[in-house]
């Protein structure tokens, strides 16, 4: 399992401030470290990936610890309500046609398509739907990413749902980490919004049965995120954007 680094600190300062009660989802959670910080101050917490034996490992880790985290195999918010924070990682490497990790599992973890931007787009444009009133979402985003495409999201969501500020930064050697903290202003709240609502699991309803296979992690190996050595690109790649 890929082991926290500097993009998942940048997550778990914001859920270790997490109240009791409060309804918190951590997307493509991997090892779930966010995930955990926040139910340790006693957050109730649903962790997300499509790798089965990264949540299987989550829930392993939880159990040791004592603590209560849902877990759910499902795309993102897919069979999902509206939660008090929203926490996200997602993968950011821009990866070229003919790039991709031989390992599908590492793939995922790394592969953020031709501007690094491929899932980050897609979690923007569904964040406001899932938000609860008052909700706040995290984001963490690279300057490896296409920086015309970062703006673009900015204004995106400044111009149809509320407020997007740079909360945390970490500078590593030849990038530069961002969490972004969105909220959507009040009287952009749907009347679906406004009712509380319990998360659901995804596929059907039904959560399924997750066991550990012999696959990589929903996280790859690395300062920041770097492919590993003898993977399909193994080169550290130079960074995009601002």
């Amino acid at each position: 399992m890929y082991p926290p680094r500097e993009d998942s600190h940048l997550l778990v300062a914001v859920a270790a401030r997490a109240r009791p009660g409060e309804r918190w989802l951590e997307l493509g959670c991997g090892e779930g470290t966010a995930a955990r910080a926040a139910a340790r101050a006693g957050a109730y917490v649903l962790a997300t990936d499509i790798n089965p034996a990264a949540l299987a490992g989550l829930r392993e880790r939880a159990h040791r610890e004592g603590l209560s985290v849902g877990v759910v195999r499902t795309d993102l918010f897919r069979g999902l309500r509206r939660f008090d924070r929203i926490l996200a990682n997602p993968p950011y490497l821009p990866t070229r046609p003919g790039e991709e990790d031989p390992d599908p599992w590492v793939d995922r973890a790394l592969n953020g398509g031709p501007d690094g931007l491929r899932l980050t787009r897609r979690i923007v444009r569904s964040l406001a739907s899932h938000l609860r009133p008052g909700g706040r979402a995290y984001l963490v985003v690279s300057s490896r990413q296409a920086g015309a495409g970062r703006t673009a999201l900015r204004r995106f969501w400044a111009r149809r749902h509320g407020t997007v500020r740079t909360r945390a930064e970490r500078r590593l050697e030849g990038e530069r980490l961002e969490l972004w903290e969105l909220a959507v202003r009040p009287d952009r709240l749907s009347r679906g919004a406004r009712r509380s609502a319990v998360p659901r699991s995804g596929n059907g309803g039904r959560r399924r049965t997750l066991r550990p296979r012999r696959s990589g992690s929903s996280r790859g190996p690395g300062r920041g995120r770097s492919r590993a050595p003898g993977a399909a690109s193994a080169r550290r790649r130079s960074p995009r954007g601002s």
